[in-house]
């Protein structure tokens, strides 16, 4: 194959990124309804890190699930990747009290709950925006919290 159309090959796969990046916030947003967005106060009953794998996988990256007992009873928590997450300085525990506000949504697994902030103590961590997006969308293992604008609120 000639250099020039490797080149255009390339070229053509590089242009597709910000559409599947795209894409993929799109597809959030789909399941993420702003008009579906709930409080609920409880305490950590499990933590549960798992690691994505395949397509969706950046690089291996283990999201923080945290399983919150609550009056109306045990509630899944998406919270983010756990790298993230302690460069925040928010490390979960079994036990921890949370108010946790967040969109629900409805996954073959059962409904869960994006968190968009967690209160924990005298402290509140945003981790998505209004719409469900990420704010740490954008950003790669290793480099979380570079850019500016893009870190949660901290109080």
């Amino acid at each position: 194959m000639k250099t020039s159309t490797k080149f255009w090959i390339l070229l053509a796969l590089l242009a597709t990124v910000p559409a599947m990046v795209a894409g993929a916030e799109a597809q959030l947003k789909k399941m993420f309804d702003p008009q579906q967005v709930v409080t609920l106060h409880g305490q950590i009953d499990r933590l549960e890190t798992i690691t994505r794998q395949g397509r969706q996988a950046v690089n291996n990256r283990q999201t923080q699930i945290a399983h919150v007992k609550t009056d109306q009873g045990l509630v899944v928590v998406h919270l983010g990747p756990a790298e993230f997450l302690a460069q925040q300085h928010f490390r979960p525990k079994v036990g921890d009290v949370l108010a946790v506000t967040g969109g629900k949504v409805t996954t073959r697994q059962g409904d869960v709950i994006l968190a968009t902030t967690i209160q924990a103590g005298a402290a509140t961590y945003r981790l998505r925006d209004q719409n469900g997006i990420p704010v740490w969308t954008g950003q790669t293992p290793g480099c979380f919290g570079n850019q500016p604008g893009r870190r949660p609120v901290r109080s």
